[in-house]
């Protein structure tokens, strides 16, 4: 689909410095697919944060744990 946008001369000018991109109709489609695909991922994580959505990650708590205990016993090896 095409749209007739009215931006000024600055701005055009700088959403081709910001996508790189010196083509205006090409520049302008890579900001908004960035923008869209930025709320789009604001989104979904609003949902985890919120509680909507969530996961349950089997023995994390546990894994890390362990994790913690390597790296204690390998930066003790390491200092003698």
């Amino acid at each position: 689909m095409k749209i007739t946008v009215d931006l000024p001369e600055d701005e055009l000018a700088e959403v081709c410095e910001i996508t790189g991109i010196s083509k205006k109709g090409p520049a302008i489609r890579k900001l908004l697919t960035d923008a869209l695909q930025t709320q789009r991922r604001v989104r979904i994580a609003g949902k985890f944060l919120s509680g909507e959505w969530s996961t349950e990650l089997k023995n994390f708590e546990s894994s890390k744990a362990t994790d913690r205990a390597r790296s204690q016993t390998l930066s003790e090896q390491w200092r003698d």
